[in-house]
């Protein structure tokens, strides 16, 4: 009956491919299956259950409810608000206990994966959590009027979807929203035209089919012509045939034509039709007879769900899926009780009522829907497919370029947009209160462009007090926009505007001698009718952060406008206007060369790191405008910061009064923070060599060297820094992030693979941080941190972490754990099961199974994930931005691509660890897995270099010190003692210190480092090398792996760096090390 579920899917497989009809293997399957079930299961497959997207253990008790009902057949589930890895978690248990494999199904119908599973935020920080492709709502697309956007929507929820382990789509709405006040289609809607709504709908339909998963028109007859939310109430809907023919069944006819795999139904009354105010629902005049005897349509039918208001209020839980089944659906979707529900139709068809024919028939259709999907083979799914899929940087272009094409111009009676840069902007926020987000990302991207954003926030309850200082501020102001956030939302509607902020409005419009006003609407287009007086009003269709930031780049500019109204806003605009604004070519050369450093550190724009948001009243802007301090110097003549080459990464700011813009914009001399000649990319920051010690001619030679070795293919591209005495003497990249001749330069804030220096970065300096704090001794035995660690072999009883940490713990160098298995779980069982290879403490062999486990045991004793630990005691305070695991997509820009794996995951890898190991495990290890930059490494040499302890610096006024964000007081990561002992070599026989390395011959610090030198590499071509004696410290990072780990020439490029650097200096005498 197919009872249990079957093998696991390939963890990076694409899914089954959706077929049109079952095949003769599926067909087999689903007769079989529909043999073996009792009453019971096949009304249980009837059944779809709601439940959240959050996490919940096994013994949750409405977690364990749900799991009881899967085992007696439920048939499907669908799944509300949640993220990726919540999602593949939680339907992954439910499949494995499942007696059939379930349909999951879930909405993502307005604003696509977005919808359900993105936009979660840990409080009070709103930290974003992360998450699927946020599109904006489907008006938007009916703004844009293009079919094949309306397609790649579709496709890309499709794939989004079926990554986390969703079959089904609730999507797309096919109502004609031609109704304004209507309170809960709205924007959910492509728009009142019937002919688009079908054709923008229908290309949603096969973009999704080719994405591979299965979609639903809805809300059958129709649910866009009334005044009344059906999660409250039933609404009525003033029709006849005749107007049901013309308008509401157009997008339905065209979605049964184009092969639509579902329908769902409305709760709504049509008396016009039917001659009474039954649910539509539960009408066989509607759901037989007229959908699928005159339609044709032969699919399954789903209904709305049926605990909302409008059926709960008439009916009980039995009684109405028992009309429901009567009137002729399928899947009867949210009942208010599942066990009263199936009871119900269980007596219903023992009474005759129903016959069991008719039940066998709407269960036969789930099955072979089951059977397409190719869930009889495979019902599960894996994280590491969804980790490619969700969110992918292809999408979320997708997605900006939608919201951006679907603003919406609607008047512009003074010619307002584009407002000019660089001025006073007093931006009024309109938003129901617990929407946390308003605002946010608008305020935050308007930032980079105005001298000055004076943020306030409104609602209903505000009181005119309140109301009259911003009247005030508004006289200052040189531009005033007000944005109302007022999506529709199940059971509350569109909102409404209170009479005090009618008013309000209508004084700031009427100010003699006032600014220009802009209103936006991030949400509902009606909002007009309600500032009818506004002289500017522009639609951005969605409150989420990619709308918001379409809208502020709009409104000074930075992207044209072309939207038209898909919807009228009677008596004001009919459907189809709309202005059309060009970009201005000056702000988007602006933008293509300026932009704020920190924005690259992962602050929002113009969020001041100091007080996690904008600068003083009169003093905002982004940051850096208003810092004091000497000027950062300007790049010399012929040279030009990167930004200046499309698509490279964005380093520069001005300072002193004035937006970011060129000097002949009559604002700020541009300051850049680094500066562009050909491949070479230098910091601004950089030092005189001569103060430092050291011979400029020198180390021009050393960078001529380093451009010879990447001309001779050693790596597309280096990063470098060299410190010495304190001071940058080299903070310069080389070459370009991958061997496309139009990849961006690699610069100093370029973003690195580290591979095995995350052992010394990153785990080594966690373990001993926790060492320095008497948390753990490096002398513990590792079994007393990981009970696991012990397996069968009792020679690992006494292994200490020490042992671990230089090398000779008698562990293998490595094992291809990847193959076989992925999570943490399983490699903890694995490493438990291994056994020594040597005696513990008689050989040195370098492992990454011992850092790997160091890396566990530092989570075990802080009590924090490795990544966590370090963000909070080591890279936070140091103010290393660039530096964690696995970079943050707003970082890929500057991440450096590795290898072209076509050995494990068939692509090229960038973004992602490109270690086999670290990568099933999940990107956070002790091993590998940290990416960084050359100046945040120069950082954390300087640290290493100065005893563990960095004094207090500001990047854009202490030049020359290593300085990557902020310091206010000096930071001590580890004691002077510490560092002197863990970076020495612990035995005669072999190099290793504790984590670190030391030369020996044939070493990667060259011949010149002395014995005093420690360092590491790292397999990507990453190398870090400081010597006390020298006062001297090198990063050099590459990506010699790109396009395969075969290429070797870096081999003799790290060693000519380090010999070259050592060279260069003057103020004491360098020498062969002996032995080197």
């Amino acid at each position: 009956m197919g009872c249990g579920p079957p093998a696991g899917p390939d963890p990076v497989a694409p899914p089954p491919p959706l077929l049109a009809t079952p095949d003769a293997e599926g067909q087999r399957w689903v007769d079989s299956t529909l043999e073996g079930l009792t009453l019971e299961q096949a009304v249980a497959q009837m059944v779809i259950v709601w439940i959240p997207g959050s996490y919940q253990a096994d013994d949750d008790p409405e977690f364990a409810e749900l799991l009881g009902w899967v085992g007696r057949g439920l048939g499907g589930v669908s799944i509300s608000i949640g993220v990726p890895d919540s999602y593949v978690s939680k339907l992954n248990r439910l499949q494995e206990a499942a007696l059939v494999p379930l349909l999951v199904t879930s909405d993502f119908e307005n604003g696509g994966p977005g919808m359900r599973i993105n936009h979660a935020y840990a409080l009070p920080s709103l930290l974003p959590q992360g998450g699927g492709t946020s599109f904006p709502p489907t008006m938007a697309f009916g703004a844009v009027g293009d079919e094949e956007l309306a397609w790649e929507y579709g496709r890309i929820t499709a794939l989004e979807a079926r990554a986390v382990g969703v079959h089904w789509l609730f999507a797309p709405v096919m109502d004609v929203n031609s109704n304004p006040e209507n309170p809960i289609i709205n924007t959910r809607s492509f728009g009142e035209d019937p002919e688009a709504v079908g054709r923008l709908g229908t290309a949603f339909i096969r973009g999704a089919r080719e994405g591979g998963a299965l979609t639903t028109a809805k809300h059958f007859p129709g649910h866009g012509d009334t005044r009344t939310d059906s999660h409250v109430e039933l609404p009525i809907v003033a029709a006849d045939r005749d107007r049901l023919d013309r308008v509401e069944l157009v997008p339905f006819r065209m979605a049964i034509d184009a092969g639509v795999d579902a329908v769902m139904t409305a709760h709504v009354a049509v008396p016009g039709v039917i001659g009474s105010n039954a649910p539509a629902t539960l009408s066989p005049e509607f759901m037989t007879e007229l959908l699928r005897d005159d339609l044709g349509f032969s699919g399954i039918l789903f209904t709305d769900a049926l605990r909302m208001g409008a059926l709960t209020d008439g009916y009980g839980a039995g009684e109405a899926a028992v009309l429901a089944v009567e009137a002729g659906s399928d899947v009867l979707l949210a009942p208010a009780d599942i066990g009263e529900t199936v009871d119900a139709v269980m007596a219903a068809v023992e009474s005759g009522r129903i016959t069991r024919q008719r039940i066998y028939e709407s269960v036969r259709r789930l099955l072979e829907a089951k059977a397409r999907l190719g869930l009889h083979e495979v019902r599960t799914v894996s994280t590491r497919r969804t980790g490619l899929v969700v969110g992918a940087a292809e999408h979320m272009e997708v997605a900006r370029d939608a919201a951006a094409r679907a603003l919406t111009l609607v008047r512009d009676h003074d010619a307002t947009l584009p407002l000019p840069t660089g001025g006073r902007v007093l931006s009024v926020t309109f938003s129901r209160e617990d929407d946390l987000l308003a605002g946010r990302t608008f305020n935050g991207t308007l930032r980079s462009y105005a001298r000055e954003v004076q943020a306030a926030r409104v609602g209903d309850g505000t009181e005119w007090p309140v109301l009259d200082s911003l009247l005030s501020q508004a006289r200052l102001a040189d531009a005033v926009v007000v944005s109302a956030y007022l999506p529709p939302r199940a059971g509350v509607g569109s909102g409404s505007v209170s009479p005090r902020l009618r008013s309000f409005m209508s004084r700031l419009t009427a100010m003699p001698g006032g600014p220009p006003v802009v209103l936006i609407s991030f949400g509902s287009p009606y909002v007009l009718a309600a500032f009818p007086q506004a002289p500017a009003y522009l639609i951005a269709w969605g409150g989420r952060e990619v709308p918001q930031e379409a809208a502020a780049r709009a409104l000074v500019g930075a992207q044209a406008v072309r939207g038209r109204l898909p919807v009228a806003v009677p008596p004001l605009h009919d459907a189809g206007e709309g202005l059309s604004r060009p970009a201005v070519a000056e702000v988007v050369a602006m933008e293509q060369r300026l932009i704020d450093p920190l924005q690259e550190a992962g602050f929002l724009p113009g969020e001041n790191p100091i007080d996690g948001g904008a600068g003083p009243s009169g003093a905002t802007g982004g940051p850096g405008l208003w810092t004091e301090g000497p000027p950062v110097p300007a790049c010399p003549d012929g040279w030009a910061p990167p930004r200046w080459t499309p698509g490279t990464a964005p380093t520069t700011v001005a300072r002193q009064g004035g937006a970011p813009g060129p000097a002949s914009s009559g604002g700020a001399e541009p300051i850049a923070t680094e500066c562009r000649l050909g491949d070479l990319v230098v910091s601004t920051r950089e030092t005189d060599p001569h103060g430092a010690g050291m011979d400029a001619e020198a180390l021009d030679e050393l960078d001529r060297f380093i451009q010879d070795a990447l001309a001779d293919s050693a790596a597309s591209g280096a990063a470098l820094a060299l410190v010495r005495h304190g001071r940058l003497v080299r903070l310069r990249g080389y070459g370009r992030l991958d061997w496309d001749p139009a990849a961006p330069p690699v610069t100093p804030s370029s973003i690195f693979d580290l591979a095995s220096l995350t052992k010394v970065v990153g785990t080594t300096t966690a373990a001993v941080r926790l060492a320095q704090h008497g948390l753990l001794s490096l002398d513990d035995r590792v079994v007393d941190h990981l009970p696991w660690w012990r397996g069968d072999d009792p020679r690992k009883d006494d292994v200490t972490i020490r042992q671990l940490l230089v090398h000779q713990a008698g562990l293998p160098p490595f094992r291809r754990f990847f193959q076989d298995m992925q999570g943490r779980q399983a490699y903890e069982n694995a490493i438990g099961d291994l056994a020594l290879e040597y005696e513990p403490g008689t050989r040195t062999v370098y492992s990454d199974i011992g850092l790997m486990t160091v890396g566990f045991i530092v989570e075990a004793v802080s009590g924090m994930g490795l990544d966590g630990y370090l963000d909070r005691e080591v890279w936070k305070p140091l103010g290393m931005g660039d530096t964690g695991f696995t970079p943050d997509s707003a970082q890929w820009h500057r991440v450096a691509t590795t290898e072209v794996d076509d050995t494990y995951r068939d692509r090229k890898i960038h973004g992602v660890v490109h270690d086999e190991n670290a990568h099933a495990i999940g990107g956070v290890v002790g091993h590998a897995g940290l990416f960084s930059s050359a100046r945040d490494l120069a950082v954390f040499a300087h640290m290493m270099l100065g005893g563990g302890t960095v004094g207090p610096c500001d990047p854009e006024a202490d030049l020359g010190v290593p300085c990557s964000g902020v310091r206010f007081a000096p930071v001590s990561v580890l004691g002077s003692g510490w560092v002197d002992w863990i970076t020495r070599r612990q035995s005669g026989e072999s190099s290793r210190a504790i984590g670190w390395d030391t030369p020996s011959e044939g070493s990667s610090a060259g011949d010149y480092f002395t014995a005093r030198a420690f360092g590491h590499t790292g397999y990507t071509g990453t190398s870090i090398w400081m010597d006390p004696t020298l006062d001297l410290a090198v990063v050099l990072l590459t990506n010699r792996v790109n396009p395969t780990r075969e290429n070797s020439r870096h081999i003799p490029l790290r060693r000519g760096v380090h010999d070259r650097a050592a060279e260069a200096i003057l103020d004491r005498p360098v020498e062969r090390r002996p032995g080197a």
